[in-house]
């Protein structure tokens, strides 16, 4: 079998262990030895057979002895909570979760004394004391205590391992050595609850069918999105550590993920790592001091220029294998790229950057100019395959002079996609009805945008500079009810029909004629 069909046995019963135990041996023909263990660590965890226990216990035995520096070892570090049923919930699921993972640490605020002092029976961990202590430093303090050779899976605050979490984060570590960190998906977050192991046999039954093999389910992203993560050991020791001056969990790991860009390691996000989170509050005013000192530090803001744009994306078409040249005009960190990178690794990737902190990030990545699209630009005629502009050209002073002028970089039948704001948003014709055209710091009105288009206007523009329309996409937001009656008033006295009102903006793929 190849392992594409390994994987899909495995996914016909996540819990059979003879599929891993294929998959294993697959891995260790093809010579990568830190996945086959892994698996045959997860067969014997699994196993239901006292006589295959027997035998894998002994295989496992023979690789330790025979590979012991090349068998990836982790542990595991737990944030304790104030709840003391919490608390036992998580604690007790994952030392059932643990596989072969022997240290399992909980760093312990000490905020409740009565977790604190059941804390302090439990045998099975390391209890290390982080009172006082932010999260980045809480984090270094209880590494402190974890073997030099031991990856670090750190959870996030309230989270529970599910079944094959620990095995699907550390097989995606392992992917390929592009990767220091891998990322977890847990839930959306719900507070108030009293019963807690409800909710974890819940969510380990999703996980039964969702945490399945598959390198397909991994995508490579600028910082993590929740906040359990897994951190390749060599590589952390490379780094400062995290970062002790923020305040929350999940910016101190943001941050940490920009570290590993700088040492040109990338953090995956698997979508088949998924561990469920209870609710807990949090101060926002911490989380908008840490939004702020990640922008002194970095020069880039947290809620823009690090997210891809799949709508755009999607335009292309070419198959998987397509080795096609792509320039990404306002790349911001490289989201895009990245995400381009994943779904066509033969690609050739370039990018153009005119705001300095995002440059300084996505130049780590890809071969990004530094500079202006309006003004001269050293690409080579006829190189590119496409050429985005993804909420760009209504920034320009003279898009269509841009447009023109990006022809020659283009292959012959090479196209544009481009995502462009509809200043006929009902949000907007709605305010100008009431006397108002109020410029934001993000949006339709957006301060920087020195120009504003309609669909008919933007079919004229890319006509007029020579190119060909394919499709015209759009994306919409919520319409309130008020604003749909008003949608409706408006297509009665214009010829404009209801999309024109509902679009937010135009997503267009147009070939150089």
């Amino acid at each position: 079998m190849n392992i594409q069909d390994l994987h899909l046995e495995a996914a016909k019963n996540s819990r059979n262990y003879k599929s891993y135990e294929e998959m294993g041996k697959y891995y260790h023909q093809n010579g990568n030895l830190k996945r086959a263990y892994l698996c045959y660590a997860h067969s014997l965890f699994l196993c239901s057979s006292k006589e295959d226990t027997n035998r894998l216990t002994e295989v496992i035995k023979d690789w330790e002895e025979s590979h012991l520096n090349e068998l990836p070892k982790a542990a595991l570090i737990i944030p304790s909570v104030p709840d003391l049923n919490m608390m036992k919930a998580i604690l007790q699921t994952c030392v059932l979760s643990r596989e072969d993972v022997k240290t399992i640490i909980v760093s312990d605020e000490e905020v409740s004394m009565e977790v604190t002092e059941w804390l302090k029976e439990q045998k099975e961990i390391k209890l290390v004391s982080v009172k006082g202590l932010t999260p980045g430093a809480a984090f270094n303090k209880a590494c402190e205590q974890t073997e030099k050779q031991e990856d670090l899976l750190a959870l996030g605050k309230g989270s529970v391992l599910l079944p094959h979490a620990m095995f699907q984060l550390r097989m995606s570590l392992y992917k390929d050595e592009s990767i220091g960190a891998v990322n977890g998906v847990t839930n959306g977050v719900v507070f108030g609850l009293t019963d807690f192991i409800t909710p974890i046999d819940r969510a380990s039954v999703y996980a039964d069918e969702h945490n399945l093999p598959g390198d397909e389910q991994m995508d490579p992203v600028l910082i993590p999105s929740c906040c359990t993560i897994l951190i390749r050991r060599d590589v952390f020791d490379k780094t400062a550590g995290f970062d002790k001056n923020y305040l929350t969990q999940e910016v101190s790991q943001k941050d940490f993920s920009f570290q590993l860009l700088k040492l040109k390691k990338i953090t995956y996000l698997c979508h088949h790592g998924y561990v469920y989170t209870f609710g807990l509050e949090q101060s926002n005013q911490a989380r908008w001091y840490d939004y702020n000192h990640f922008y002194e530090k970095w020069n880039v803001r947290l809620n823009y220029s690090l997210f891809p744009r799949p709508d755009i994306l999607a335009l292309i078409k070419d198959p998987a294998d397509t080795p096609i040249n792509v320039l990404d005009v306002g790349c911001a960190c490289g989201a895009s790229l990245l995400a381009l990178k994943n779904k066509y690794p033969k690609s050739t990737l370039h990018g153009i950057e005119l705001d300095e902190g995002s440059w300084n990030i996505s130049s780590l990545l890809f071969p990004v100019t530094q500079g202006n699209v309006e003004e001269t630009l050293d690409y080579e005629d006829g190189y590119f395959d496409y050429i985005i502009f993804g909420d760009v050209l209504e920034h320009l002073h003279q898009p269509a002079t841009v447009l023109e002028n990006m022809k020659r970089y283009l292959k012959p039948g090479g196209a544009i996609l481009a995502s462009i704001p509809n200043i006929m948003h009902i949000s907007i014709v709605s305010n100008l009805l009431n006397g108002y055209w109020t410029y934001e710091d993000s949006g339709i009105l957006d301060k920087t945008h020195l120009r504003f288009f309609t669909k008919n206007e933007i079919v004229r523009m890319f006509s007029q500079t020579g190119y060909q329309i394919e499709d015209i996409g759009v994306t919409r937001i919520y319409i309130t009810p008020e604003q749909q009656k008003l949608i409706e008033q408006l297509c009665a006295i214009s010829s404009s029909g209801m999309d024109a009102f509902t679009t937010y903006q135009y997503l267009i793929r147009a070939r150089k004629k």
